[in-house]
C-alpha cells in the first residue's frame, strides 16, 4: 500500500508518495489548487499531480491511500463539489484544509498550536485527546489578522491618511508604498478598486524591511499583538507547544514578546508530513475495521 499527501494553495502544490513498507518517496510540484480561485484548476492539477506520482511509481490508484490538503475545503459547497469531480479511483481517500494538514505536520501529528502566517492567518490546535479546533481564518474581509494581507491594508490606510494630511508623505514607508500604489487620489483609487488580498499582502515585506521607520515599527507592534491573540485564544491555559508556519513566521517570530517566544518551538515537519499521517491514520483505521 502507498500513501499520498497533497497540499495545495494559491500558487502552487505540492504532493508526496511513500510506500508504506520500504518508506520510499516520490515527489512532484504542480500549479496552484485554491478552491475558492479556480475549482476547475485545483481539480485538474491534483489529479495530475496524482496520476504523476503514481506513474513514476508503477503503481495503480487502487493501490493508493490519499489525503489532499487544500486551501478553501473549508467551504461546504467547495468541498463538496470537488469530491464529487475529482473521479480518482484511490483505495480510499480524504479531502481537509491545509491548515489541518500543517497542524499534524507541525509537531509530527503530536499536541501543538500552529499558527500559520501568509497572505491570511489562522490558528489550529491539536489537544493530547485528539480532538482539533480552529481559531481565525476567516477570510481578508473580517479577519485573517496578523497576516500579510492585513499588514499590508492598515500600512496602505496610513498611506491614505498622509495623503490626505496637510504636511504629505512623511514617512520612508509611506513613501515607498506611494511608489507601488499611487501618490494621490488619481492614481491610488484605481489601485484600490482593483487590489486583491494578494496585492495588499504583497505590501507586507515593505513593512519588515522600513523596520527602522517609526511607522513601520508602530504596525508591527500592531502585527505581533495580533498574532499574540491568536495563539492566546486558540491555546487558552493548555500547556502545548507553538509552532509558526508561513511566509510571514520568520520575520514576525523577531517582533514578539519573550512570554509568546518561550511557548515557541521549530517545526517538526510540514504539511505534507501532516498528510501522510493522515493518510496513515485512516488506513490504520480501514485495517482495524
Amino acid at each position: 500500500m502507498y500513501l499520498l499527501a497533497v497540499d495545495g494553495g494559491g500558487s502552487k502544490t505540492v504532493a508526496r508518495l511513500q510506500h508504506v513498507v520500504s518508506g520510499r518517496q516520490w515527489q512532484a510540484a504542480g500549479g496552484p489548487a485554491q478552491l475558492s480561485n479556480n475549482l476547475d484548476l485545483a481539480i485538474s492539477n491534483v489529479r495530475q499531480l496524482s496520476l504523476q506520482l503514481c506513474q513514476q511509481a508503477d503503481i495503480g490508484l487502487n493501490e493508493v491511500m490519499a489525503c489532499i490538503g487544500l486551501a478553501g475545503a473549508g467551504n461546504p459547497q467547495l468541498y463538496s463539489a470537488f469530491c464529487q469531480q475529482l473521479q480518482l479511483n484511490f483505495a480510499a481517500w480524504q479531502l481537509t484544509t491545509d491548515a489541518r494538514t500543517s497542524l499534524y505536520g507541525a509537531n509530527n501529528g503530536q499536541p501543538v498550536v500552529m499558527v500559520a502566517l501568509g497572505t491570511g492567518s489562522v490558528a489550529m490546535r491539536l489537544s493530547a485527546d485528539g480532538s482539533e479546533q480552529q481559531v481565525g481564518g476567516w477570510g481578508f474581509n473580517i479577519g485573517d489578522e496578523g497576516g500579510g494581507a492585513w499588514l499590508g491594508k492598515l500600512a496602505v490606510r496610513q498611506l491614505l491618511w498622509q495623503l490626505d494630511s496637510d504636511d504629505g508623505l512623511t514617512s520612508p514607508l509611506t513613501q515607498a508604498l506611494a511608489r507601488h500604489c499611487g501618490d494621490n487620489i488619481s492614481t491610488v483609487l484605481p489601485w484600490l478598486k482593483q487590489a486583491s488580498a494578494t496585492d495588499f499582502a504583497a505590501l507586507a515585506p515593505l513593512v519588515f524591511s522600513h523596520s527602522s521607520c517609526p511607522l513601520a515599527q508602530q504596525l508591527l507592534r500592531q502585527q505581533a499583538a495580533a498574532i499574540a491573540e491568536l495563539i492566546h485564544c486558540c491555546r487558552g491555559q493548555r500547556d502545548l507547544p507553538v509552532v509558526l508556519l508561513g511566509g510571514l513566521a520568520a520575520n514576525s517570530q523577531s517582533k514578539l514578546s519573550d512570554d509568546i517566544c518561550k511557548l515557541l518551538q521549530a517545526a517538526r515537519g510540514d504539511a505534507l508530513d501532516g498528510g501522510l499521517i493522515l493518510a496513515a491514520k485512516q488506513l490504520a483505521q480501514i485495517n482495524d475495521a
